[in-house]
């Protein structure tokens, strides 16, 4: 289909593996995840959107999410993009 994925993976929503099954299923070729390695401790510079987005710290590792899915996959390949 030479179709992917991209989209954020969290606590809050939809695990990686079975994200990974479903996408296979249904035929896409890729996953791509999101990685925030730099969320500053301090707030001392503010976002210029008000308050972080609730989900900028709650996603998960990329690396991690991604062998969750490569461990229930066979056929897609699966990439990690930098924001």
């Amino acid at each position: 289909m030479d179709f992917g994925i991209a989209t954020a993976v969290t606590d809050e929503g939809i695990r990686p593996h079975v994200l990974g099954a479903a996408i296979e299923e249904k035929g896409f070729d890729s996953l791509y995840l999101p990685e925030h390695s730099h969320i500053p401790v301090s707030r001392e510079s503010p976002y210029p959107g008000g308050e972080l987005p609730r989900g900028a710290l709650r996603n998960f590792d990329p690396f991690v999410a991604l062998a969750a899915v490569a461990a229930v996959t066979s056929t897609s390949g699966w990439a990690r993009r930098s924001p």
